[in-house]
Order: C-alpha cells, then structure tokens, then sequence
C-alpha cells in the first residue's frame, strides 16, 4: 500500500476551496439553509470541546448544501466580559498561575508584554481561532466574520438598538434580583468568568418554618417544592452535620453553620448568632409546619447535607430519594434505635398521595422507582436521575388532588407560585436563592448567591414573555426531538437575569452608561447581524443607528440615503429565519432559551427560529474532558497529529443525540490506514469492469439503494454517528464484498462509488475532493448532489437471499477454525447442502473465492449428491447443511 500524505491533500483543498470561495453565500432565489455555532470566547486556543460541537453544524452545512440549499454558516468571535480583562491584570501582574496558563500555550517571554492589554487577546486569538477551524475544513463563509464589543462599533449600535428594543417592551427591567456573585471580587459572574459551573444560575428556593413543639426554635426547610408541603410526613436532618441557632428579628432560626455566609449575602448582617446545636438535639422532636394541622417528627438522614441548603429539608414521601431513605430506615431497627426514634412513629410513616401525572400511578415515588430501576437507597445514581425526571413531569402535567385545599385542581406550577406568594405574606416561609450547581469564579473562589440592587435585569418571569416564548418553540425542529421538554422545563422557571456588568469589555447599556451589557444577553440576536456583517461596514458609522436597523430587521420605512442599504436588507430578508443553531446541552438553561426569548421579543414571528440541535459533552478516552486531566485536546494539535478527515470523522462518530460523545484516540489512529484503502481501492477498480448485467449487479444496487435511503433519513436528523455507520462502515463493505465476487459490472460500480465519495464527502471532504478528482470529475464534491435513492431498485428478497449466504459463509469459516484449533485439522473441501428453492442463491465460484477453499453445492433432493455424514438432513430455509474434508 503506497504511502498518502494526507495533509498535502488537506491544505491542498483548502487552497482551492478559498481561491474558488465556493462557501461564500449570497442572497438568491433558491431555497436556502442558515446555519451557526455560537461564537467561542478567544481567551485560549480552540479545544475538542469547540471541535465536537461546530462540527455538528460543518456536517449539517455540507449536507443541505449537496441537498441543493444556498447553505449559509458564517462564524464570529466573542469577548465581552471581564475573564479577558481580568487575565490582562494577571499577566501584568506575574502571578504564577496566569504565567503557567500562557507558558502551556506557547506564549512566554517578551510575548507576554502584549497580553497585558486586554485588547491585545482578542487580536492575537481571533486568527488563530480562524486558523484552526480552515485547517479542519469548515465550509465557512469568511467574509462575514466579526468579533463583538466595543472593539467593533457596528455590532456595538447593534447591541445597543436590540437593548433600546427590550426596555421599550418593558422586557429590560432595574430592580432588587439574586446574581451569581464572586465574594473575593465582589462582583457578579458571568459563564465567561469561571472555571467551574459554566451554565449554572440562580434558583428559587423557599425556606419553609417549622415551628418546634414547647421550644421557640424554627427549623427552616429549604425546598423548591411548597406544593409538597400537603404530603410532609416528617423532616429530615444531617446525623453528623453542623447546626447552628440564629437569631433574625424576632425568630429563632436552626440552619446548618455553612449556611450563615448564604444568610449574610441575601439578608445582609440583620442577624445575631446565638449557639451552636448537636443535631442529636433535634433527633424525634415534633414540629408543625403551614398548610398540614398536625405535628410531624424529625429523623436523621445520611444524605442530608447540612452545607447544603438549609441543611434541613421536610419529607414528601412522594420524593424517590425520601422514599427509598425511608424505606432504608423502616427496616433497619438498629438505626431506629441508635437515632432514639419512636419505631412505632417511624414504622407509621407512608407516602400521602397529592399530586396526579398522566400516565404515572398513584404513588409518584414508587411508579418513577420501577421505571428508573431502582432497587434500594444504595442506587444513589438511579434515584437521583429518578428524581429529575419525576420533577419535571410533576411541574409540567401535574395536577393538585383534592386533599390539597386551596390548591386542589391547580397545575403543580400554579400551585408552587400561589404557595410562595401566601407563606411569606403569612410568615410561614422566606423567599431564598440557591445556585443550580457549584460554580468557581476565575479568581478560584467558590461563588454564591447575592441580592443586588439598583442592578439591570432581563425579565425572563414576565408571564406575557414566557407564552410567547413557549408559542416560539412549538414550531421548532429541535434535534432531538427528546429535547423538547428541558426547554419547555427551562421557559417555565428561568426568573429575571442580570445582564450587565460594571467591568470588562463589551457594549455599554445606552442609557446608563456605567454598566456593560454581560456576555450571555449580548449574544442573543446575532445570527441578524451574520446577514449583513460582510456589507454593513461599508456604511459611515455616523450613519448606524437605530432607524438603519428598524428598516433592516422590522421592514419600518426609513429616509435613510445608504449606499447599499436595499442589499443588506434583501440579504437579512432572504437568509432569515435561521434554520440550525447547534450548541451543548448545558445551555439550555441559558444561551439557547435566551436565544428564544429575545427573538421572540425583537423580531416578527416570520423572523422566529426554525431549528436548534442540542449535544453532550466531549469525554477523552473515556475519561471526562477538563483541564485538570490534561485531556483537553487543542483543535491545532488534533490536526497535526492525526489530521482534518480523521478528526472529523472521529468526533462525530463518538457519540449523536443528546449523549455524551467520546473521542477515541485508538480509532483516529486507525483511520489513516483504512483511508488509504479505501483510496486504493477506488483508483484501482474505478472504470474498469464488465458490461452485463448479473444478480450480483442487482444485490448491490439494491443494498446501495436501501443506505442511501436509511442515511438520509438519518443526515436530517443529525444522527451522525449512525449515519457514518452506514456510509463508512455497511456502503464501504457492500463495495468490497461486490469487488469480491468476481468482476464487477463498470457502469453499476462506477455508479455506486461515486455516490459514496459524496456522501462521505460530508465527513471527509478533503480525501473526497481528490478522489473526486482522480476519477476524472472536473466538478468540486463539496457542490455535488447529495444522491437520490431508487426505491425500485431495492429488492429485499434478493438482501435477504445475500444475508443467508453471508450467514452460510461465517458459519463454514467458524466450522474451519474449530477443526484447525482442536483437532490441528486443515480442511481443503467443503460441500453445502441447499433445500431445492435456495440453489440459485449460491455460487460455488463466488464462495470458493470468499472462503479459499473447493466448495461443491447440492440440492439436499440431488441422489448423487456427496453426503458421507447425512449433513443433508440438518439443513434449513436459510441454512444449508456443511460437510468439510
């Protein structure tokens, strides 16, 4: 096998591809095809995590281009807020960590210097972000390319007339609202400004009063559920956490210790610590909560945290994990006595039934048990799935029974705003915020929740929003489909969200100058300014404003006098709406719903989203992707290792849907090798053949047929890793098994490699394009027509006929390796005994050529056959006798 140097034919097409700039788009009258990867921070070199996810719009792109769509993808650059700003200052300032960071990127000594100005980052990494994604072969139209903030004046008008849009319609409001907060730097973190917790956010929680019988203690319970509240049964409490009693106005509160900070940050220093408390203290006591007229007792749980929270939560029993501790509990006695419970009180204890979902039994907690599988509390893993999944349905389908007083016959998300609302007007609850996950701020300080007044927010709870939101996402495509309910889940609880900042880089709010606007509300809307990126900077600055913009987004009448005004617009009016907007499943519960939600608000429902993909995230060899493992692989250095086709066609075989995809470093290393012969393969076999037409000529038009068939249909569902199943791996085989037998016919091989080198031209354009080429094609494979599949020509009798002989085949294979193995036996002649309707599926040339060995074929009814062994008689429909010697 001759040696390729593959990236010789890489660069070589990339050459050609920009000389030709066959991926620049532009607006026309055929049909058309959006397409976006959110635009990366440039703070750091491009990685596999980036790689993954652009590559699901690169493959996405080059499909709907050969389905004959003008495809847009265009790509920009992000750098609004202060992680740049802030790595500036560090350089500046030697500290070591910062150094190391650059010294891993290869930026040392008087390199460093630059790095000091914030500015300097966004000019060194935009480039090099360019660079990487042309050295994997993106299908990228270029001109339309843009970095934001202040750094870019036109997209900075374009930030400002979007904001100017928001507050018009009361959706920008000023007010008193929970931010992630940065205690060491005291101030607010976006997703850019952290190392940990990318996509976490803040949460309602409520901390419920439990009111201790003959003591002047409350307990307070955190919880996101105040509709359980008519199913506590008991409370639960850490066995070997911290307590603390504070004192807040005139009550008497029992929180654990770790949650005093949490205290100081939302309520302030209105608080006096009075002592601490063993929680063995509180081991059987009774207490009373609202809305249930008995007293409940407390019990000790191991997976109650007091860090956590509250450090206190009540039970429902309806709650798999409160179910299943409980469970654990009632049958070990030894803990009833060791905690100095009431075992006749614990024993009592059972779920109350208040909550009704569609096709889910009456006791919540047991139906999502069984269905997750779970066994007892050990199946940590299984319960915790459990309950997320039991949450969602509950807030999305469920519906108060009738022992739920005022609530009775409210959805469960009606009834949890109604229930907040009345405990803390009645004194029974206060409103708390907690973090969805941890979160770790650039400056290594683990964050937490904060009030902030006077702060900007977008209103994310306004009801009237939210129904246009949710009417938004009904007539999205959404890959997968399976997606649907976390943005339905997200809509629903998404609350007011600060989007400016006081430091960093970005566009300042236009009416309140000493504010930025946050990286995560200044990139919402920007697939509208892709449409016009390449044409609008021809246009004076002076000049941009937001009439230019009305005229161009929202079809308002302008006496704007711009050259070249009429083309942005027809080319906004052509492209929009966007069609496939790709990123990673943590953003659901930000980016990808904020990009909804102010569509929605800025844009004619003509203009409204059509498609979002969703993906996991990239593990390494199995191992989770991170810095500290070291498996956070550069996309330049996935390139020169093992090259563009087989970093491409590695990544999007590791995984599709909605599952964590892994990067196989073994597989990528494997693909040079299978690449050259498929290479080979082709240049040997291409134009040569026989001009008759046989069954075998037929068998594999019909298999060719039938995966181009079931791989489209997978393409248009963006299930890569199997669609790559059936082009790579079965269409790949067919041709080598037709090679196989004998002489292939010239016109049908021809034909059927042709359409491969397309279709895996999706995955692998750049040995496409030279294959394409070396057969004698003057066209570019990355413009072909995606082929059409011929369902006359599937035969399915005739695979059917194939998949027995193939069946026939192994099985005489695995006959030859038992005999060598056990008895040292090497066996030369091998007799098939076919039942009579069956013959004409096997060819004694074909399966002496596949299995290298004499075969001599009977009919089981042949009386002259050679049978010494009786094999006859066990054959079957399908499976012939075999006799070897």
């Amino acid at each position: 096998m001759k040696e390729i140097n593959f990236k010789k034919i890489e660069k070589k097409w990339q050459t050609r591809w920009e000389a030709e700039k066959i991926f620049e788009a532009d607006s026309s009258k055929g049909k058309k095809f959006f397409v976006s990867f959110p635009y990366p921070y440039v703070n750091a070199y491009s990685h596999i995590g980036h790689f993954y996810t652009i590559m699901r719009v690169e493959a996405m792109a080059r499909y709907k281009r050969l389905k004959g769509f003008n495809v847009l993808f265009a790509q920009g650059w992000h750098a609004t807020g202060s992680p740049i700003l802030n790595a500036a200052k560090r350089v500046k300032d030697k500290e070591e960590k910062q150094l190391k960071i650059m010294k891993d990127m290869g930026i040392t000594g008087s390199k460093l210097k630059k790095f000091e100005k914030p500015e300097y980052w966004v000019e060194f990494f935009v480039p090099e972000f360019k660079k990487d994604y042309q050295m994997m072969g993106m299908s990228v139209d270029w001109r339309r390319e843009f970095i934001t903030t202040s750094l870019n004046k036109y997209y900075d008008k374009f930030i400002e007339w979007q904001f100017r849009k928001l507050r018009k319609k009361g959706y920008c409001i000023k007010g008193k609202f929970p931010v992630v907060w940065d205690p060491k730097e005291n101030v607010a973190v976006g997703d850019h400004a952290r190392i940990e917790g990318e996509g976490e956010t803040t949460q309602d929680f409520i901390w419920i009063k439990f009111r201790m019988k003959d003591s002047d203690l409350i307990l307070m319970a955190g919880t996101t559920r105040p509709d359980a509240l008519y199913g506590q049964t008991h409370v639960w409490i850490d066995p070997k956490g911290e307590y603390v009693i504070l004192k807040v106005g005139e009550e008497k509160w029992v929180v654990g210790k770790d949650v005093v900070d949490k205290i100081k940050y939302q309520y302030g220093d209105d608080f006096k610590f009075i002592r601490s408390i063993d929680p063995k203290e509180l081991f059987g006591k009774w207490v009373r909560g609202p809305l249930f007229n008995k007293d409940i007792t407390v019990i000790p749980a191991d997976f109650i945290k007091s860090n956590v929270g509250s450090g206190i939560v009540y039970s429902a029993l309806e709650d798999p994990v409160d179910l299943y501790e409980l469970k654990k509990i009632q049958s070990d006695l030894s803990l009833v006595k060791d905690y100095g419970l009431d075992m006749n009180e614990v024993k009592r204890l059972k779920p109350i039934h208040i909550i009704d979902v569609s096709g889910m039994g009456s006791n919540l907690g047991e139906s999502i048990g069984e269905e997750f599988g779970v066994k007892s509390a050990k199946d940590i893993g299984l319960i915790e799935k459990a309950k997320s999944e039991l949450n969602k349905r509950v807030f999305r389908k469920g519906i108060m029974r009738k022992n739920c007083g005022k609530c009775s016959g409210l959805s469960v998300s009606k009834a949890q705003e109604y229930l907040k609302k009345i405990l803390v007007k009645n004194n029974d609850a206060v409103m708390f915020y907690e973090l969805t996950g941890k979160v770790v701020s650039r400056t290594l300080t683990e964050c937490v929740v904060k009030i902030v007044d006077n702060q900007w927010f977008l209103d994310y709870n306004n009801p009237k929003w939210k129904k246009l939101t949710h009417e938004c996402l009904k007539n999205v495509k959404l890959y997968p489909e399976k997606s649907r309910s976390q943005f339905e889940y997200v809509i629903d609880w998404l609350h007011e969200w600060a989007c400016t900042r006081e430091e960093g880089l970005g566009t300042k709010l236009p009416w309140d100058k000493k504010w930025l606007i946050e990286s995560l509300s200044d990139s919402t809307i920007y697939m509208a300014y892709y449409t016009i990126a390449h044409l609008i900077e021809n246009v004076p600055i002076s000049k941009v404003n937001d009439e230019l913009f009305d005229y161009l987004f929202l079809d308002k009448k302008t006496k704007l006098g711009i050259k070249g005004i009429d083309e942005m617009k027809k080319e906004f009016e052509y492209w929009y709406p966007h069609d496939f907007r790709n990123s990673g499943k943590d953003l659901i519960q930000n980016h990808l719903t904020f990009y909804l939600f102010n569509h929605v608000a800025i844009f004619p429902k003509k203009y409204l989203p059509k498609g979002i993909g969703v993906n996991g995230w990239v593990t390494v060899d199995g191992q989770k992707m991170s810095k500290s493992l070291g498996n956070m692989i550069p996309v330049r250095e996935m390139a020169d290792k093992f090259g563009a086709d087989v970093s491409r066609l590695t990544i999007l075989s590791g995984g599709e849907g909605m599952d964590d995809p892994n990067w196989d470093s073994n597989f990528a290393l494997s693909l040079k090798t299978k690449f050259s012969q498929i290479i080979e393969l082709i240049e040997k076999n291409y134009g040569n053949g026989r001009k008759d037409i046989n069954n075998f000529d037929k068998l594999i038009e019909s298999q060719s047929n039938r995966l181009i068939k079931e791989s489209s249909s997978l393409m248009d569902e963006s299930l890569y890793r199997s669609a790559i199943q059936k082009i790579f791996v079965e269409y790949f085989r067919i041709v080598k098994d037709y090679l196989n037998i004998g002489t292939p016919n010239k016109k049908v091989f021809c034909g059927v490699v042709e359409k491969f080198i397309i279709m895996f031209g999706v995955f692998c354009p750049h040995i496409c394009e030279e294959l394409w080429e070396k057969i004698g094609k003057k066209s570019r494979v990355s413009l072909e027509k995606w082929p059409r599949h011929e369902e006359s020509k599937i035969d399915e009798k005739l695979e059917k006929e194939a998949e027995g002989v193939n069946r026939t085949v192994s099985d005489i294979m695995n006959i030859l390796k038992i005999l060598k193995e056990k008895q040292d036996k090497e066996c030369e002649k091998v007799y098939l005994y076919v039942i009579p309707n069956e013959i004409d599926s096997y060819n004694e040339k074909v399966l002496a050529k596949r299995i290298q060995k004499s075969v001599k074929i009977f009919a089981v009814n042949d009386k002259n056959k050679y049978d010494p062994e009786g094999k006859s008689k066990k054959a079957k429909p399908g499976k012939p006798g075999i006799f070897v010697e």
